[in-house]
């Protein structure tokens, strides 16, 4: 057996997960794919994988440099994969952004393990997926699809039956930026006069604590991971309403009782539509919990999401393979064998500081350890997330000095070993989480441009 270091950061109460069994299956992953790579903008999430998957190689992937070199465009077409030796086996975070990590896979003479593009393009859609959801048994909160025209914004308020509205682009990898709450009527107007002209989802809004349940399509079955608190529209960290802000853990007792079992159910069902139409891997379905214990469905990420870095410190904690390893084994294998167990919640969590004008980065925090000491950062050196003890925290960079960069654009990815908020649907950051965010902004130069 490999050995894995007992986590040092608190539990607190019970999750049921579902994966594969770690001892056996990272040898049969390292059989098929004794050369693997993560490709990213940084090792965050490789890095919480690697206690089992120790011969996980991380490479760089640069945003702005797959910008300049389609001249600021990112082509989508993706190219056709070409032949690999065997073994060579390649993950990226977001392959269906761009063809930046197609072309990394054939200049590296890797297989690229990134799932049917036609059907992740349905599933990421905001309205393409309403059918999805549909197909699956899955619920959602009532919704219109609507082309934007100002001049229609008194006429779909009424048919939303005079409710505040959640109005959504249809486009992927929007960070929520692309969703907004119209309270009133005007509101409602700002936003079809905004994106005049396109076809968006207009849903009743439905107040709840936002959940994201994580999970793998195999060829026989659905793997059901950990349920995350999304945090969406914190004040602190972002201007925009929809805006993911980051996650933490939670265990089943936190939620509106039959909650938690109504999201893996949920998550199964659509995980299973999506492997009827041929998708294998790694997918993050949002929901919202209400506080009678019913689950809506929100959107579909057909792929790794940020909050994955978490469940798999839970995942490696409950004995059980980590995610990137088990999506690697899904694509790879007709069957995979797959547990469910009971485990304590670890209390981790994450937050994302974004850029709050439009500005060049000038200075930056280095990747790693910190501890917070009378409100600055004292670096540690290279840090595990299951081992950081109180007052310390894992910074991953994620905007270089010279990018230009927008409000809302993530620069650093904070994670902690305890809880940032209450679950809740918009919660109040507690103190700690506060002093961090200030620490890490003061380390922070842009320049206007």
């Amino acid at each position: 057996m490999f050995p894995v270091s007992a986590p040092a950061v608190p539990t607190a109460g019970e999750v049921e997960i579902e994966g594969v069994p770690a001892d056996l299956a990272s040898t049969c992953l390292r059989e098929y794919a004794p050369e693997l790579f993560w490709y990213d903008r940084s090792p965050f999430l490789s890095e919480s994988a690697r206690s089992v998957l120790p011969w996980l190689r991380y490479e760089h992937r640069d945003h702005r440099a797959e910008g300049a070199a389609n001249d600021g465009q990112f082509d989508s077409a993706v190219p056709e994969p070409t032949p690999a030796p065997t073994g060579r086996i390649g993950v990226s975070f977001a392959p269906e952004d761009g063809v930046g990590a197609y072309q990394w896979a054939a200049t590296r003479d890797l297989r690229l393990l990134a799932p049917e593009p036609a059907v992740a393009e349905v599933a990421s859609d905001k309205i393409d997926s309403l059918r999805l959801f549909r197909e699956a048994g899955v619920g959602t909160p009532e919704s219109w699809v609507v082309i934007a025209d100002p001049a229609d914004a008194t006429r779909c308020w009424k048919a939303a039956g005079g409710r505040p509205v959640v109005v959504q682009r249809r486009f992927n990898n929007l960070t929520g930026k692309g969703t907004r709450l119209a309270t009133a009527p005007d509101e409602l107007g700002l936003a079809l006069q905004d994106w005049r002209g396109e076809t968006l989802r207009v849903s009743e809004y439905l107040p709840g604590i936002p959940l994201t349940v994580s999970g793998c399509v195999a060829g026989d079955v659905t793997v059901i991971s950990a349920i995350s608190h999304q945090l969406v529209g914190l004040p602190e960290l972002t201007p925009f309403w929809g805006a993911h802000c980051g996650n933490q853990l939670v265990a089943d007792h936190t939620l509106p009782a039959g909650a938690a079992a109504r999201c893996r159910q949920a998550g199964r069902r659509l995980g299973d539509r999506l492997g009827e139409l041929g998708f294998r891997g790694a997918f993050g379905l949002d929901l919202v919990a209400t506080p009678d214990g019913s689950v809506a469905a929100i959107e579909i990420n057909p792929r790794f999401q940020t909050v994955v870095s978490l469940v798999q410190a839970q995942e490696t904690a409950a004995g059980l393979l980590p995610m990137l390893g088990t999506h690697a084994l899904a694509t790879l294998l007709p069957a995979i064998s797959v547990s469910r167990v009971r485990t304590a919640c670890l209390t981790l969590s994450q937050l994302v500081v974004a850029a709050t004008r439009r500005g060049r980065l000038k200075a930056t925090v280095e990747s790693g350890a910190y501890r917070l000491e009378a409100g600055e950062l004292r670096p540690l050196g290279p840090g595990e997330l299951t081992q950081l003890r109180p007052g310390e925290a894992l910074l991953w960079c994620h905007a270089a000095p010279g990018d230009l960069v927008h409000p809302g654009n993530e620069l650093v990815l904070v994670q902690l070993p305890c809880r940032v908020a209450e679950s809740t649907e918009r919660p109040e950051l507690n103190a700690e989480a506060r002093n961090w965010i200030d620490a890490i902004r003061r380390r922070l130069i842009s320049e206007d441009v």
